[in-house]
């Protein structure tokens, strides 16, 4: 029984559990950085996020927080709106940065007014 549990069943569900995982990254936030999905007015804040591991990456946290803030009524749309307003006005990579470190000022204040 071991070693059919090993040889059998373990693969199926490591890979089982890589497609679902696999599935949700492209649905993961509103930027789809699939170069066959992408827009062609795509603005150059989404282009900078695509293509940087530590943009997309912190990009996908405050992703996450804002959906987590948003679900406990310590944030609200319009906030959100106003953040990618201001994230698709960035041109730069420095102007990406500051506007994350904003954000994440602002939701850690949010957070803890409840």
């Amino acid at each position: 029984m071991n070693r059919f549990f090993r040889l059998r069943f373990m693969p199926c569900c490591i890979g089982a559990v890589a497609l679902a995982l696999a599935g949700t990254a492209h649905a993961a936030t509103d930027i789809d950085c699939d170069p066959s999905a992408a827009p062609a007015g795509r603005v150059p804040s989404q282009r900078l996020i695509c293509e940087s591991a530590l943009f997309s990456m912190g990009y996908q946290r405050i992703h996450a927080d804002q959906q987590r803030q948003l679900k406990a009524g310590t944030i609200t749309e319009a906030e959100v709106a106003a953040f990618r307003k201001k994230r698709d006005s960035c041109e730069t990579a420095a102007c990406l940065d500051n506007v994350f470190r904003e954000w994440r000022t602002f939701a850690a204040q949010a957070g803890g007014k409840r």
